[in-house]
């Protein structure tokens, strides 16, 4: 098997290459497979139940990989492995995770198509802006709900008034307060030993990063970091660098992928092929413990639409039948807090992903772009929808029924969402519980979506 450092070195001596036609390559070998394996989108099988499909798109996705390899931005040149080399990586990935201490420790394990299993839930705002005395509110919305597995961090805008900057004493400190910071929300959710799956949101550099993975500030031996791939394929050192850290420090590590319909990957089958493909650079560049998805759209800058509802499938379905590696889909939906909109779009996703085998990441709403409009019941609303899906033993052709019901509702005003509530309007936030406005209108709603949450 390939090691670490030999991909280092294959880095700094494989093929010189322009990064403009790196892209180019990349578009055009995608469409090349599309048409080779026969990929093809089907909107009106959103959740499609097609074997055959999902294993083609397996197999095209390793011929991508195998065909234009990785592009390292730090020294212009080419990463590329052999088949045997790309498989056994495959064979040799982890089975499971293991994330918290005590009564909160958790496993995440992969999962297969239509898995009665539930879903292992990580809570997370996903980078939503937030003024920094709501900080600790906002993930405590995250890390207090009964489906959380793990929880993970918005993002502070300032640290003691002071915006952060990159490269600066500034994003050190940020690195810091931020880590400290989520495990006083762990406290004060009555979850001291929670694992937190992304210790770091609020820095990019190395530096700055590491210098906050440290015990005095809260961080557990088996706490992570999420390490992300540059759109498409490409790595940089910088996050190579938090690698080697992780390795030698024994924390969680997982691959971070968020391709782009309608950028570099091209249209719904090319981006489902190179989506797929992310994840072997994962495992080789990265030695993710698990894999996480966030492809978007890039005008609507969701995934709740028909096309990413198809992509998230579908792939979800090639990596659950062809790796044993724990996946998860990361929902971003149009929507804020407080919509009906919000419920139906990460429900939609929630269950065409679990049906599919993955794990949930929850999640982004309002596209995690609106200050202060994500809490933790949008995350619940995906949990719930995944675990009810698993108990009910949903099958893909009725996930397909489902979601296509709930895409009607609200699929034509996705370009115009509306972003709801932000969390001071929606909980109160001396008791950190959703407004009785926002319990209601989900009990509503989750009458129309077709599962039976008795099951819970």
């Amino acid at each position: 098997m390939i090691g670490f450092w030999e991909v280092i070195a294959r880095s700094e001596n494989g093929p010189l290459f322009k990064e403009k036609k790196f892209d180019m390559q990349l578009a055009a070998a995608a469409r090349q497979l599309a048409e080779k394996y026969d990929i093809r989108y089907n909107s009106q099988k959103v959740v499609p139940d097609d074997d055959d499909l999902a294993d083609r798109l397996y197999q095209a996705a390793l011929d991508l990989f195998l065909e234009v390899g990785i592009y390292c931005r730090d020294t212009g040149r080419l990463i590329q492995f052999n088949r045997e080399e790309v498989v056994q990586a495959v064979q040799n990935a982890p089975r499971t995770v293991t994330y918290g201490q005590g009564r909160d420790e958790a496993v995440m394990t992969s999962r297969r198509v239509e898995d009665p299993t539930p879903p292992f839930v990580v809570m997370t705002p996903v980078g939503t802006p937030v003024a920094e005395e709501r900080f600790v509110a906002m993930v405590q919305s995250y890390a207090q709900e009964p489906l959380a597995q793990t929880f993970s961090s918005a993002f502070s805008q300032t640290i003691n008034g002071r915006p952060i900057k990159a490269a600066t004493p500034q994003e050190t400190e940020a690195a810091i307060w931020n880590v400290i910071k989520l495990r006083e929300a762990a406290r004060a959710a009555g979850r001291p030993f929670i694992g937190i799956h992304n210790l770091v949101t609020n820095a990019e550099r190395s530096d700055a990063t590491l210098a906050a993975m440290q015990p005095a500030f809260g961080v557990l031996p088996n706490d992570g970091l999420g390490i992300a791939a540059i759109s498409e394929l490409k790595v940089d050192y910088e996050r190579i660098k938090k690698v080697v850290f992780m390795r030698h420090s024994g924390h969680n590590k997982y691959g971070l992928y968020g391709p782009l319909l309608g950028g570099f990957a091209g249209g719904t089958e090319t981006t489902a092929i190179v989506h797929v493909a992310h994840h072997f650079l994962g495992l080789l560049a990265y030695e993710a413990q698990w894999h996480c998805g966030f492809p978007l759209h890039l005008h609507h800058g969701c995934n709740s639409c028909r096309e990413l509802l198809w992509l998230i499938a579908v792939t979800s379905q090639a990596l659950s039948r062809n790796t044993h590696s724990p996946i998860a889909v990361s929902p971003f939906s149009a929507a804020g807090p407080c919509t009906d909109m919000v419920i139906y779009e990460m429900a939609a996703i929630s269950i065409a992903a679990s049906v599919s085998g993955a794990n949930l990441l929850a999640c982004a709403p309002a596209r995690n772009r609106h200050p202060e409009r994500a809490t933790g019941m949008e995350a619940r609303v995906c949990a719930e929808a995944g675990h009810v899906a698993a108990h009910q033993k949903i099958s893909r052709r009725e996930a397909n029924t489902i979601v296509m019901d709930l895409l009607a509702r609200y699929e034509t005003t996705i370009a115009d969402a509306p972003l709801g509530q932000c969390l001071a309007e929606c909980y109160d936030l001396a008791t950190l519980q959703p407004s009785q406005e926002y319990l209601d209108l989900y009990q509503s709603c989750r009458s129309k979506i077709g599962l039976n949450y008795s099951l819970l």
